[in-house]
Order: structure tokens, then sequence, then C-alpha cells
């Protein structure tokens, strides 16, 4: 029967002691579960602040892309208008001073005189050029001026001095240019050169009628002559 006690009392201890250290060992378990718990909750609402304001940069990002194109999309427009504005203001200013120096006496000489005289290379050919020329009077003299316009090119042939008129070099049947006109006139043509002809200056001489005096003008061949005119 001792025997018996001794065995149940020390059964009874190590139930006793087993239960008190499951109790405990479950009691840490759950704190330490509670604790993980409320870190994922923490983690989770520190995700979704994060992911709100990574979404908020994004459309910032976006936005200010966008409004880099737009503004750079403008400036580039407002570059090519002001450029066509300045071609064109630069046209008026050419065009005022054409029309100034017909209708300002105070600006402009008696008689008939060339206002404008320009040569271009063509496309079509290596010697072949057209020329323009503006003649102009002013309105004080409120009368038809008439007469005529000798070419000539002055330049090097083979090493030696050459001299070519119009009807040497025309090539579109205008030789001879004669003028009749109030305030201006304008004329064009084409002209072909000879192949190992080196052309030097262009004298313009205009032979008006009635008595009034001619006029001779020199121009130097590589100041006005151009690149490229339209065939």
């Amino acid at each position: 029967m001792l025997v018996v006690v001794v065995v149940l009392l020390s059964a009874f201890a190590l139930y006793r002691l087993t239960r008190a250290s499951a109790v405990s060992d479950f009691a840490a378990a759950t704190s330490e579960r509670d604790r993980l718990l409320d870190e994922r909750r923490q983690l989770t609402r520190e995700l979704r602040v994060a992911k709100t304001e990574a979404e908020t940069l994004r459309d910032q990002v976006a936005y200010l892309s966008r409004s880099q194109e737009i503004d750079t999309g403008a400036c580039q427009d407002v570059k090519q208008s002001l450029g066509q504005l300045q071609a064109e203001s630069s046209d008026l200013r050419e065009q005022l001073a054409f029309y100034r120096g017909i209708v300002s006496p105070q600006e402009s000489q008696a008689g008939v005189r060339v206002y404008e005289f320009r040569v271009s290379t063509m496309k079509t050919s290596p010697n072949q050029y057209r020329y323009d020329l503006v003649l102009i009077q002013p309105v004080r003299s409120d009368k038809r001026v008439g007469g005529q316009v000798e070419l000539s090119i002055e330049g090097l042939k083979s090493g030696k001095k050459r001299t070519l008129k119009l009807d040497d070099v025309a090539v579109d049947g205008a030789r001879n240019l004669l003028f009749s006109f109030k305030y201006f006139e304008e004329f064009s043509g084409q002209l072909k050169l000879p192949e190992d002809f080196r052309p030097l200056r262009v004298t313009v001489s205009l032979q008006p009628g009635g008595g009034q005096a001619a006029i001779e003008d020199e121009y130097e061949w590589a100041k006005i002559v151009q690149e490229n005119a339209e065939p």
C-alpha cells in the first residue's frame, strides 16, 4: 500500500508539473502570436500607405512628363511662328523700301534708274543663269519713260578679256529689253555662258528717250550671283 501511495503521489506531482509547464508555454505562444499579428497589421497599414504614395508619385511624374511635352511642343511652335514672322517682316521691309523709293521724291533720284539687279544659278545647267532687273522712276516725274536696256558681261575666255552682249547669251528670246513705264518695270530672263568663260562683272546701261542722259551701273559678278534659282 505504501508503494502504491508513493507511485500515485509521484504521478500526481508529475501531472501538475507538466500541466503548469504546458500552460506557461501556451501563454507564451499566445502572447508571441498576438505580437506577430500586431506587427503584421502595422506592416499592412504601412504597405497600404506606401502604395498610395507610390501611386501619387507616378501620377505626378506622368503629369510633369506630359507638361514638359506640351511645353516643348509649344516652344517649338512659338519658335516656328517667330521665324515666319521675322521672314514676313523682312519681306515687308524690302517692299516698303522698294515702294518708298518710288513714291517718296525726297528719297529717290530723279529720272529712271536701276532699283535692283541680281543673277541666280540654274539647277538645270552649271553655266545657265537667271537674271532679274527692276527699273524705277519717282512719282514726281509723273510721265512715262521709255528706252532700252543694254546688258554686257565682262570676263575671261582662254585667259583673255572678252565682253558678251545679251544677244550673245540670251536663251529665252528676250534679247532686246525695251522699257516703257511710269513708276517701275521688271525684267527677267535666262543666260547661258560659254563653258570656258569666267564672268567678272556685269554692266547695265539704260538708254532713255526724250533726250535724257544715259545711265550705266556696274556690278561685280561674285557679289550679285545667287544659288539655285527655279527653272
